[in-house]
């Protein structure tokens, strides 16, 4: 892959809170490389960054600059389920894209759409350019390691395909997004309660055509105890029967770390 050495920012979800602290980090950002600005910081309409038409505008224009080689999202919330089905995919080729959280639903409409490179990973707001020169090597490189626990004892093959629970779940009232091949379902979430966590798996154990790719699963961090989260892990270990494992690195928190989305992997 070659050297990035421009980045555009989008903002496709949420609002863009605490704008001087992200400013701050644009600047380290530019340190290193041409960072392009695809948004407008002011625009915010409540929770969202700007309205849905302008969202779109935006994200279409950071693939169309010839210049940018890697588009990140700024932060996650909410918002990209809005827009996933009115962007203009035709349009989107030879980029790099970076985003998790709310970000999850354009990781998957990009990867079964277009032939972008996906990678789920930190986002400006929540730690990417405080672990840059990790991320960076890990992009350009297409390498990255997971540490895994195993929950379940199993071989799998599969492309990684995953990201936020509840974001994932939300695409369920259409099948336009779900991957041809078989996948290695990797999931997290955060600020969801138990039961919560327990729908919206039981509710990807029950849609057939999703569970029928599914070859593994890795589940990442739910910012719950270890006493309250794992053994509602191992009974779904034992319900999808297939080989699990459990990785802390797949988090909102900073130590997420970057990972191919859709890139074909065993474990």
């Amino acid at each position: 892959m070659k050297k990035i050495k421009t980045i555009g920012l989008v903002a496709p979800s949420g609002n863009i809170k605490n704008i001087d602290e992200i400013n701050k980090k644009i600047s380290i950002l530019e340190n290193s490389f041409k960072v392009k600005k695809f948004y407008n910081e002011k625009a915010h309409q409540n929770y969202l960054s700007d309205s849905d038409e302008n969202r779109i505008k935006f994200f279409e224009q950071a693939f169309l600059d010839k210049e940018v080689d890697l588009i990140i999202s700024v932060r996650g919330g909410y918002g990209a389920i809005r827009i996933v089905d009115k962007i203009n995919y035709s349009l989107i080729k030879n980029k790099i894209y970076l985003g998790s959280s709310d970000a999850t639903i354009l990781l998957m409409a990009l990867n079964k759409k277009t032939n972008v490179k996906c990678f789920h990973s930190l986002m400006i707001s929540n730690g990417f350019v405080e672990n840059l020169k990790e991320n960076i090597e890990i992009i350009e490189n297409n390498s990255f390691k997971l540490n895994l626990k195993t929950l379940k004892k199993g071989k799998a093959k599969g492309i990684l395909w995953g990201g936020n629970l509840s974001s994932l779940v939300s695409t369920f009232s259409q099948e336009s997004y779900l991957p041809n091949k078989d996948i290695i379902l990797f999931l997290e979430d955060l600020n969801e309660p138990i039961y919560k966590i327990d729908k919206m798996l039981f509710e990807i154990y029950r849609f057939e055509k999703l569970r029928k790719k599914i070859k593994g699963i890795i589940f990442g961090d739910f910012y719950l105890e270890e006493n309250e989260i794992f053994p509602l892990l191992k009974n779904y270990c034992e319900l999808f029967n297939v080989p699990a494992f459990h990785c802390q690195d797949i988090t909102h928190k900073i130590n997420n770390i970057t990972i191919p989305f859709g890139k074909e992997i065993e474990i």
